[in-house]
């Protein structure tokens, strides 16, 4: 009798632990992470631009909650992607650099969720390599124009009464640009120039066309909120904005200071977060998969070198962590840097001073930077738009990046900052200890892969992106 009751307490105990995580009904959130693709963190109306059309992503924002320090963990795509989904740094993961497949054996935050009784999907671009496949669900891609859509059809066809979770990638504004993203085209005399760019007819059109992009990805995201509330599943659905690097631009995109790194960081969950708010302390991409394995009730993995930032979303004035940590490897050319952010400064530590700063291959080969190099030749850059050209460069660099968040004016030489220098100094060394990180010397970086005037790709080109194309 004893057994029989022990086994009629084990099934009841069982079913009820289905009816939880089953059809019975399953209150857990689900989740949404919308990645746009070379989207700068202030080219947005949340952060300050007027002059750019996102009123879907400025409803997030004041629905939810808007962080203001928050950092990714490189300025490249496919290595800013591995991190953020095995919440390891690009060099932890096995793809630090740009191209390299994601190890089979690194675990990503959809693996726990899978085990758990989560629906996964990763909709749009992927960059993650084959080996780790497997570890959604549900995985399509699409063409720029037609993300929205497929989006959307992914939350059509998910299996009722289970919690999900997608992962959104976009395309958009990655180059190359086409006009007819949007209609309206954005107007190129309303655009705001970066004082780290000249204000020139070509660099303005470039920008425009770089606006309707990230103006795109902003309808594909109204389309997918709008399908949300349809489902009934707005309110607990948990809705992350972020970017996987800086712009497509000179001065941006695979730098390692505030205009490569920071990106858009909202979060909208209705039945968790009021609306309105603002967190303005430092938060990391590495930090999204423990959070949101904490949020769905699941134990972080130990493999997480991130921290979950579960709390603020209650009291956004917490302090999770102090610093956020940043790496530039190989991205089109050889490099190897690394960056200390804080809530005040942020610091660049360079080994490659005599290598200029080259901008990735599809930059060069953009309108902005073809001016940029033209202006070179004749004299006529600013001191503000020599940092992509000027070799040699320094080998520290620190940035008050509450006065100067574009990172112009280097303040490591200067004396009143040498206890600063000394604490990011000491906090670079603490984390490269802690994770393993160190430079492995000039003769074992991979080489340039593409000319730094022209774009073109080299023909002896030894990165492992390259082979068997």
């Amino acid at each position: 009798m004893l057994r029989a009751l022990a086994l009629q307490l084990l099934v009841l105990f069982s079913l009820s632990t289905f009816c939880v995580h089953s059809a019975c009904g399953d209150d857990r959130p689900n989740f949404v992470i919308f990645v746009a693709d070379d989207m700068a963190w202030d080219d947005c109306g949340a952060y300050g631009n007027a002059a750019i059309r996102t009123p879907n992503i400025d409803r997030l924002a004041a629905e939810g909650m808007r962080f203001d320090r928050a950092y990714l963990t490189c300025s490249s795509c496919s290595p800013s992607r591995c991190s953020i989904l095995t919440g390891r740094y690009p060099h932890s993961t096995g793809a630090g650099e740009l191209h390299l497949p994601l190890p089979k054996t690194q675990t990503m935050l959809t693996k726990p969720l899978m085990d758990a009784g989560y629906w996964t999907a990763a909709v749009g671009k992927w960059h993650l390599g084959q080996a780790v496949e497997e570890q959604v669900q549900y995985r399509q891609g699409s063409r720029p124009g037609a993300m929205g859509n497929a989006w959307v059809k992914a939350l059509k066809e998910r299996p009722a009464g289970q919690p999900f979770f997608l992962w959104a990638a976009h395309s958009d504004p990655h180059r190359g640009y086409r006009p007819g993203a949007v209609n309206p085209p954005h107007d190129p005399s309303k655009v705001v120039v970066p004082p780290f760019f000249p204000d020139a007819s070509r660099v303005r059109e470039d920008l425009a066309l770089y606006y309707d992009e990230v103006s795109r990805f902003d309808e594909h995201i109204g389309m997918v909120l709008q399908e949300l509330k349809q489902q009934g599943l707005e309110k607990n659905t948990f809705v992350l904005v972020i970017s996987d690097n800086g712009r497509p631009f000179p001065h941006c995109k695979t730098r390692v200071h505030v205009p490569g790194v920071r990106t858009p960081f909202i979060v909208r969950w209705p039945q968790r977060v009021t609306g309105g708010q603002v967190a303005r302390h430092v938060v990391s991409t590495v930090d999204i998969a423990p959070t949101v394995l904490e949020l769905a009730g699941i134990t972080p993995l130990t493999s997480f070198q991130g921290e979950s930032f579960v709390r603020m979303l209650s009291d956004p004035t917490l302090q999770i962590r102090k610093y956020a940590f940043a790496e530039h490897n190989w991205h089109d050319y050889r490099a190897y840097e690394r960056a200390v952010h804080s809530r005040e400064f942020c610091y660049v530590r360079n080994w490659l001073p005599g290598t200029a700063g080259t901008p990735p291959a599809d930059a060069v080969n953009s309108p902005t930077y073809q001016v940029m190099l033209e202006m070179h030749a004749a004299g006529t850059l600013t001191p503000a738009q020599q940092g992509c050209v000027e070799t040699p460069r320094a080998e520290e660099f620190l940035f008050d990046v509450t006065n100067d968040p574009n990172c112009l004016v280097n303040l490591a030489m200067l004396p009143q900052f040498s206890d600063q220098m000394q604490l990011m100094r000491a906090q670079l060394k603490l984390w490269q200890e802690d994770t393993e990180d160190q430079f492995p010397g000039e003769d074992a970086l991979t080489p340039d892969g593409f000319d730094r005037n022209t774009g073109k790709r080299l023909i002896n080109a030894a990165h492992p992106s390259f082979v068997n194309e």
